[in-house]
C-alpha cells in the first residue's frame, strides 16, 4: 500500500513537471504567433503584451509579402537549405564510406583531418580569407562550400558503415558489385535513418544561419529570411519599401513589434512542419552508427 502511495506521488509530481515543461515551452511560441496577428490599435490598447487578439488580423504578412524583400529572401534560404543540405549529405557520405574502408591510402591522415576539425577551429578572420580567396565573397555559394561537410556527421557514418555484416559485402562483390554500386545499393538504403537524421540537422542548420551571410554578402539582394528577421530587429524598416505610418486607418496600421513576429512565424512555419515527419529517424539514426553488433 505505501509503495502505491510513493508511485502515485511520483506520478502526480512527474505530471505537473512536464505539465509545466510544456506551458513553459509553448508561451514564447503563442505569444509570436499572437503578436504577429494584431493590428496596430489593439497592440497600443494592450501595451504590446497579447497572448491571443481579440480580433486577428493578417495585415502584418499581407504587409510583408506586399514587397519582394520577404519573397525574395525566401526563396534564398529554401534554395540554401535544399542544395546545402543535399551536398552536404553527399559529400559526407562520400568521406565517411571512403574513411570506412580496410586498405584505403592514407586512411589515418584523412581520419586525423576529419577529427581535427572537430578539435580545432580556424577562426573567423583565417575563414573569411580562403572564402576571399576563392572568389565567393557575394557569391550564393559562400554560404555552402565553407560547411561543406560536417566531421561529426563523417565519424557516425563511418561507424554505421563498419558495423555492416562484411558477409553482405563480400556477397555483393561476388556478385560483380564495385564500390559505387555497394554504396549506392547496401549501404545508402541500410543508412535511411542515419541520413535522415543528418539530413535533418544539416536543414535546420542552414535554414537557421544568418551569420555567414552577414560576413560574406554585401549584396542585399541575396540575404537569407533569417538576415532579414535580424536586421528588423536591428532597424525594423531596413529593406522594406512600405512604411506602415502611411496608412491612416489604424485597422490596417502594424506595428514593427508585429512585423518582427510574423517575419519570425514565416522563418520557424517550414521547421515546425518538416520536424515531425523526420523525428522518429533521430534516435535510431544517431545511436545506431555507435552500438556495435
Amino acid at each position: 500500500m505505501k509503495h502505491a502511495t510513493s508511485e502515485n506521488v511520483y506520478q502526480m509530481l512527474a505530471f505537473i513537471v512536464i505539465v509545466t515543461l510544456s506551458v513553459l515551452s509553448l508561451f514564447p511560441l503563442l505569444y509570436v504567433v499572437s503578436m504577429s496577428l494584431v493590428h496596430e490599435q489593439e497592440w497600443i490598447a494592450k501595451n504590446g503584451f497579447i497572448l491571443w487578439p481579440d480580433q486577428p488580423s493578417l495585415i502584418a504578412y499581407k504587409r510583408l509579402f506586399a514587397g519582394e524583400v520577404i519573397m525574395r529572401a525566401l526563396g534564398i534560404s529554401v534554395l540554401r537549405t535544399l542544395i546545402g543540405t543535399l551536398t552536404v549529405l553527399a559529400m559526407t557520405t562520400i568521406t565517411a564510406y571512403a574513411v570506412s574502408r580496410e586498405g584505403l591510402p592514407g586512411k589515418r591522415l584523412l581520419l586525423f583531418a576529419v577529427l581535427a576539425t572537430i578539435l580545432f577551429n580556424s577562426g573567423l578572420i583565417p575563414t573569411y580569407l580562403v572564402v576571399r580567396d576563392l572568389h565567393l565573397i557575394d557569391s550564393f555559394w559562400a554560404m555552402i562550400v565553407p560547411g561543406l561537410i560536417d566531421s561529426w556527421s563523417v565519424l557516425v557514418l563511418k561507424q554505421f558503415f563498419e558495423n555492416v555484416p562484411r558477409e553482405i559485402e563480400e556477397s555483393a562483390r561476388v556478385d560483380g558489385a564495385g564500390e559505387g554500386k555497394i554504396m549506392l545499393g547496401i549501404m545508402l538504403p541500410m543508412a535511411a535513418p542515419a541520413l535522415a537524421a543528418i539530413g535533418m540537422f544539416t536543414a535546420v542548420g542552414h535554414w537557421n544561419a544568418w551569420f555567414d551571410a552577414l560576413i560574406y554578402l554585401n549584396d542585399a539582394t541575396m540575404q537569407p529570411l533569417q538576415l532579414i528577421l535580424r536586421n528588423m530587429f536591428v532597424n525594423p524598416q531596413l529593406g522594406f519599401e512600405f512604411n506602415p505610418a502611411l496608412v491612416t486607418n489604424s485597422t490596417h496600421r502594424v506595428s514593427a513589434e508585429s512585423l518582427k513576429m510574423a517575419v519570425a512565424v514565416i522563418g520557424t512555419l517550414p521547421i515546425l512542419c518538416i520536424y515531425p515527419f523526420l523525428q522518429k529517424y533521430f534516435t535510431k539514426g544517431m545511436y545506431m552508427g555507435a552500438v556495435k553488433g
